[in-house]
């Protein structure tokens, strides 16, 4: 024997499983481990020479059989399977059985068997104690049934209350939100009735005032027109001098008919208007209204612009768009009013309901103050916001009522640190204009 083969020797013996070496027949031909002695206690080397398929019970050797069929087709095969030792007791075994091929064929089988009894008995004993633990569940769920019924019960009676006081509180809650939306409706009836009633009187001093300037006006125009009349005894600058006057007295008498204008309160009278020959009429009066310090120019597109619209209600808001340009700018800068027509803006005709014609005729007034933030340009015609300390809230809602009211809409172009556009736009009217500014 080699050293090699005494060494395998020594650690089979040592074992505690039971390994056997079996020829191609089935027959063993090496024995050995402590394992071995449950089946023979007199010695594994009665076992040499013995076939491997007789060492078992009748029942187990058509199973034993196939494993060993399996195993010589190259197959490693496991099984558990329970055995008598010599004292006639039975144990469970735990066996390995794997085939050693030399040159592509069998030459022998390993078997490794090992003594799992404690383990099989610990696992009946466990699968017992939950059969136990169940039926006890079992038990316990059905004396619960009863009691789970009526706590369910509960529950339903107690979500029923529960859902009556949510339902209660968000009716009060609503009630509570509509008395707000009220008191508030009426702080803002209150508050437009007393804006109403300034603007109705400074309408009424303005009116008053523009009618005792206009019979001031008429004495000093007669008093001119004298002088006209006596032109040729007057030097050459004598009579520049005296056209001077009687133009600024007309110029002066013309801003007094727009005084006059803004403060009647009259309804709507919409005429055919040429938005051109308005803008550049209401320039000539907003450049007195504005103060030196702020310029106004206007850029006209040749041709007529014909508008259907009420005079002097487009008047007021130009006059209110041009007084917000002013304050922007911080009453120093250059307004400039741009007048044009131009193909209907398909997005604008998506929010009319009422269909447009092909063409628009706008004006829109650029400033040059610091813009303004989309938070308040989205809330820019909303009735009663402000951004200026003292101010109404109204101009810009007149606007927009104004435009509405003639069939147009209002577009709002704002840049931070270059300025504020915003475009009216009308529809073009296709008669005929009857009518001068």
């Amino acid at each position: 024997m080699s050293e090699g083969e005494g060494r395998y020797r020594q650690f089979a013996e040592a074992s505690a499983d039971c390994m056997k070496e079996l020829d191609r027949d089935g027959v063993i031909r090496f024995v050995a481990g402590l394992g071995c002695m449950a089946l023979v206690p007199e010695g594994p080397e009665r076992l040499v020479g013995v076939r491997w398929l007789d060492l078992w019970p009748p029942e187990a050797r058509d199973m034993v059989a196939r494993v060993l069929d399996r195993a010589a087709a190259g197959e490693r095969v496991d099984f558990v399977s329970p055995r008598q030792t010599s004292q006639g007791t039975s144990r469970w075994w735990e066996v390995m059985v794997a085939p050693v091929v030399a040159g592509d064929a069998l030459d022998h089988f390993i078997v490794i068997s090992r003594d799992v009894t404690e383990r099989v008995e610990l696992q009946a004993a466990l699968e017992s104690i939950n059969e136990l633990l169940q039926e006890r569940l079992n038990e316990t769920v059905a004396r619960s049934a009863s009691a789970t019924t009526q706590y369910g019960t509960l529950l339903e009676r107690l979500e029923s209350e529960h859902g009556a006081r949510r339902d209660a509180e968000n009716r009060l809650a609503s009630i509570t939100e509509q008395l707000e939306m009220a008191s508030r409706a009426r702080e803002l009836a209150e508050a437009s009735a007393h804006q109403a009633q300034k603007q109705q009187a400074v309408g009424q001093l303005v009116s008053g005032i523009a009618h005792d300037f206009n019979n001031m006006l008429q004495t000093v125009i007669v008093s001119l027109s004298g002088l006209q009349d006596e032109a040729d005894d007057l030097t050459v600058h004598q009579r520049r001098m005296l056209t001077y006057a009687v133009e600024g007295a007309r110029h002066a008498t013309a801003l007094t008919r727009r005084l006059l204008a803004f403060a009647r309160n009259q309804p709507s009278r919409p005429e055919p208007i040429d938005l051109g020959d308005l803008v550049e009429s209401f320039a000539d009066f907003a450049r007195h209204g504005m103060g030196g310090r702020v310029g106004i120019e206007v850029l006209r597109q040749p041709g007529m612009l014909p508008i259907w619209v009420d005079r002097h209600s487009i008047e007021q808001a130009l006059m209110n768009v041009c007084l917000n340009a002013r304050d922007a700018m911080g009453n120093m800068g250059s307004i400039v009013i741009q007048v044009g027509d131009r193909l209907t803006d398909d997005a604008l005709a998506d929010s009319l309901r009422e269909r447009v014609p092909a063409r628009q005729v706008f004006v829109c007034i650029a400033d040059t103050g610091g813009g303004m933030s989309d938070e308040v340009r989205e809330r820019l015609f909303e009735p009663y916001f402000t951004t200026k300390q003292g101010g109404s809230g109204l101009g810009l809602a007149q606007v927009y009522g104004t435009v509405a009211q003639a069939g147009g809409g209002v577009e709002i172009e704002s840049d931070a640190g270059i300025g504020t556009r915003i475009r009216l736009v009308f529809p073009r009217y296709a008669g005929a204009l009857t009518s001068a500014v």
